[in-house]
């Protein structure tokens, strides 16, 4: 028995020090290659003279993805194709201080991807050839990470250390979470034809100029290794609607019509016969504001409305729940720009910032609400930190921030919300003690403008973001608004055009008097590519300023329409 044991314990010594194994069968070579290369590099890696790592992790997303675009009925894209790409980050230091969140005058931004590279990956699951470009993308990094760290270093020499100073990377307690992967290969579906016939009803109008509808997918699985132990195998399904069209007034304004959704399969896009009714409707409404009248600037009661309402939030109040910390920097000019950076909220956390009636929570868990599913709820984050669900704002007043590993003044942990790039919202929920129904929120703008004696107010039904603006260029905070009527007190309605809203001041959310009891499910994908989703009323601001756009207007073709 004596002989026995010393026979096994020799046995565990030698496979201790032979060389890395070929990957189990039921494993997969990616994950398994991943896992092989972090331990040797974690082991190996230094250059002479320089810190060794204390930090590695690798992502790789094994995806397929396929695109269908027509415009006017017909095709201008249909592509299906397939990616595994590999993103390596490496840094040296410590937790307290490191090579992450530094920006220099020298080499312009270096931030958080000072200690990253990326690469693309081989698709067959060849376990040598997958180990190679981990270790050329983790050479590269660790390079990269050095070079940043030295001139941090020389940088912070001769200042004095704050009391207060925050660590760079926050301790988390490693984590495995293992999901059900997705096998990366297209969907076939009759998107094509749909796409086709979507199209033609949008932009068969001599004046509409631009159309277009777009379809997309991308499936497959993430994988995630880091050298604390977290681990991550999850599923990533996304499939994307878009129609937009585009006209121009005959005093040459640019005008714009959108519509998006964005979910997790095919299957929940809205079916095909809704899409031809809205995009007969979106024709006309864009055909018809053609000879509205442009709005007038105003400041006072504003009514936003459905996906609008959601969008507005988006690009407002969302913003300011991410808890996002300015690097660091070389010199005064590059910390003042650096500072533009971190959210005004960091400073209100325990003071009010919206009615008493509202409450804000950000909750990942949720995968179903109101009979449908959340596009935008996860199990893990980026760093592969579980996610967990966070009430942001209780009775009006702001408790905490949604934070990834970068600590915070007075938030120093992560709470499961970087979403690859930085803090993101999964799924993000506005919501009153006080709602009434959507159906008597115009009347109550109604007794607003008679209180305040305007002659009339706002009622807002679609936004742009950047990329729809009308004017070829939004202000972050100050969104553009696609379609909205004035009304007057005694509720009667005319479309006008050629509005957005004046920048958005952190302290306007106290200024809302009203929400529906009724919300919308609103979904986008940010741009780092998480999907995000909204569950947020129909608002009313007790006061909003909006202004006209500003455009630098452009003539009308010459010759017109062949369509006609």
């Amino acid at each position: 028995m004596r002989r026995r044991c010393a026979e096994v314990g020799l046995s565990a010594v030698l496979l201790a020090i032979a060389p890395v194994a070929a990957p189990l069968a039921q494993e997969s070579p990616t994950l398994v290659a991943m896992r092989d290369e972090l331990a040797r590099s974690m082991a190996s890696l230094r250059l002479k003279d320089e810190p060794a790592p204390y930090y590695i992790a690798y992502d790789v997303d094994d995806l397929a993805g396929t695109r269908v675009t027509a415009q006017l009925g017909a095709l201008i894209v249909d592509s299906a194709g397939r990616s595994r790409r590999l993103r390596v980050e490496v840094r040296v230091g410590d937790y307290t201080f490191d090579s992450s969140r530094f920006i220099s005058q020298q080499r312009g931004r270096g931030g958080p991807l000072s200690g990253v590279a990326t690469a693309s990956m081989p698709l067959d699951e060849d376990y040598d050839n997958l180990r190679r470009e981990i270790w050329l993308a983790t050479d590269t990094a660790y390079k990269r990470a050095v070079t940043i760290f030295a001139r941090k270093k020389a940088a912070f020499q001769n200042r004095v250390a704050a009391a207060d100073s925050l660590a760079d990377f926050s301790r988390e307690t490693p984590a495995e979470t293992l999901l059900t992967p997705i096998e990366p290969a297209p969907v076939e579906s009759d998107w094509t034809a749909r796409v086709k016939e979507i199209s033609l009803t949008l932009g068969n109008h001599p004046d509409i100029q631009t159309s277009e509808v777009t379809v997309a997918t991308s499936r497959g699985t993430h994988y995630f290794v880091n050298s604390e132990g977290f681990k991550v195998v999850e599923p990533i399904q996304i499939a994307s609607l878009r129609m937009m069209a585009d006209a121009q007034a005959d005093d040459g304004m640019q005008l714009r019509e959108v519509f998006t959704r964005t979910e997790s399969r095919l299957e929940d896009l809205p079916a095909a016969a809704e899409l031809v009714a809205r995009a007969r409707a979106m024709s006309a409404r864009l055909v018809g504001r053609r000879t509205a009248p442009i709005g007038d600037e105003y400041t006072g009661p504003v009514l936003i409305e459905g996906d609008a309402s959601a969008e507005f939030v988006a690009q407002t109040l969302v913003q300011l729940m991410l808890a996002q910390r300015a690097p660091d920097a070389d010199n005064l000019r590059m910390a003042r720009i650096a500072q533009n950076q971190v959210t005004p909220f960091l400073t209100r956390i325990g003071l009010r910032v919206l009615p008493d009636a509202f409450s804000v929570r950000d909750t990942p868990s949720l995968a179903e609400f109101d009979g449908r599913p959340v596009p935008g709820a996860y199990v893990v984050d980026a760093e592969g930190v579980p996610a967990r669900d966070v009430t942001l704002v209780e009775r009006g007043r702001l408790l905490t921030l949604l934070t990834g590993r970068t600590p915070q003044k007075n938030l120093p942990q992560s709470n499961g919300h970087d979403r690859g790039g930085g803090v993101q919202a999964g799924v993000f929920q506005v919501q009153s003690a006080q709602a009434v129904p959507s159906a008597d929120l115009k009347a109550r703008l109604l007794e607003l403008l008679k209180i305040q004696n305007k002659e009339f107010g706002y009622i807002v039904r679609s936004l742009g973001d950047a990329e729809d603006g009308q004017a070829g260029e939004a202000i972050v905070g100050s969104p553009v608004i696609l379609d909205a009527v004035r009304v007057r007190p005694d509720g009667r309605e005319e479309p006008v055009r050629g509005l957005r809203f004046a920048n958005i001041a952190f302290s306007a959310f106290k200024d809302v008097a009203e929400a529906s009891e009724e919300r919308v499910l609103y979904s986008y994908q940010a741009d780092s590519g998480a999907v995000v989703s909204l569950i947020v009323p129909d608002l009313m601001f007790e006061e909003l300023e909006i202004q006209p756009l500003g455009d630098i207007a452009q003539r009308p073709p010459i010759v017109p329409s062949p369509l006609r």
